[in-house]
């Protein structure tokens, strides 16, 4: 492995890294996550969705006001 972990705080470097190598601006962006791992990335995104969500996310998006999905399977 080279560079930040896709992890956490790590999948935001990676991101904005990609970004910046592609010259692409983070606009209009939506995120979907089922794991309080990925409240960085969420807090990022335009419109960041909780999907199935572990206990904090679904906390978090709740107290944030974002979009929640629950699939039932």
């Amino acid at each position: 492995m080279a560079g930040s972990p896709t992890f956490r705080e790590g999948k935001v470097q990676r991101l904005q890294q990609w970004l910046n190598a592609h010259n692409k601006p983070l606009k209009e962006s939506s995120f979907y996550s089922d794991s309080f791992n990925d409240i960085p990335l969420l807090e990022t995104a335009t419109f960041p969705v909780a999907t199935n969500p572990d206990s904090t996310l679904l906390d978090m998006a709740e107290k944030r006001g974002w979009k929640i999905i629950q699939f039932n399977y």
